[in-house]
């Protein structure tokens, strides 16, 4: 019993700690709407071209480079995850599943953003073996290990985070999961850009979230229509 109430107590103080996911109490509920915001993401700083990474050992592939800063237009910055915090969605989980593949020994892509209980499917479309390897701060720890090509694993998430996966076999492979307990997330494109859809009017904070960079937040008002938010990151001091 008491080893009981000590987890409960432990779990509580992870929910009340984490303000991208929050309790179920804390979440606002929302219905679909006709607003959207749509907006860039930036960095004021100079952008250093990519590193160029060897893949020769992955079946003589071709070189890749290093996605974690990639701009594009305008210094436009690709893979932020922007989200709405502390809502939730009255719509049903997507049963599309979102796919994170293992190709030429990269991930692909380098962010997947996907509602909590939506499948992800973990795919190996190259020779080699590769393994999926996660350890969550909230959500259960996991290694998938996919020994040739066609393999692949579904998994879910039941809480929402973000979250780094690795390659153990190449230490190069990383990407992200991101994991909301809504749909009004998006990921940003090449050049920066993103959108969300389908707000009910009201006032919401917009968080962007950086692998290299981090966070920064700001209110929204939207309304039935389209409503403009940017985000810029300078360098960090």
């Amino acid at each position: 019993m008491r080893w009981a109430i000590c987890n409960l107590l432990v779990t509580l103080a992870v929910l009340g700690c984490d303000d991208r996911k929050g309790s179920v109490a804390e979440l606002k509920r929302l219905s679909p709407g006709n607003g959207q915001i749509v907006g860039k993401v930036t960095f004021g700083g100079t952008v250093v071209t990519p590193a160029r990474i060897d893949n020769s050992i992955c079946h003589g592939a071709a070189p890749i480079v290093d996605e974690a800063v990639l701009a594009g237009k305008e210094n436009g910055l690709a893979n932020v995850i922007v989200s709405v915090a502390g809502v939730s969605s009255a719509t049903a989980v997507p049963k599309l599943a979102a796919e994170l593949d293992q190709k030429n020994c990269r991930f692909s892509p380098h962010i997947v953003a996907v509602r909590t209980g939506q499948v992800v499917k973990i795919k190996n479309s190259d020779p080699e073996a590769h393994n999926v390897h996660a350890n969550p701060a909230v959500n259960p720890a996991f290694n998938v290990g996919l020994t040739n090509a066609g393999a692949s694993k579904d998994v879910t998430f039941a809480v929402s985070e973000i979250f780094r996966v690795k390659c153990d076999v190449h230490p190069w492979m990383t990407a992200y999961i991101g994991v909301f307990d809504s749909d009004y997330f998006a990921v940003s494109n090449a050049d920066g850009e993103f959108e969300i859809k389908g707000l009910p009017p009201g006032s919401y904070e917009l968080v962007a979230w950086h692998e290299r960079f981090g966070e920064l937040r700001k209110t929204v008002t939207v309304s039935d229509g389209r409503q403009e938010a940017n985000f810029a990151y300078e360098p960090p001091k």
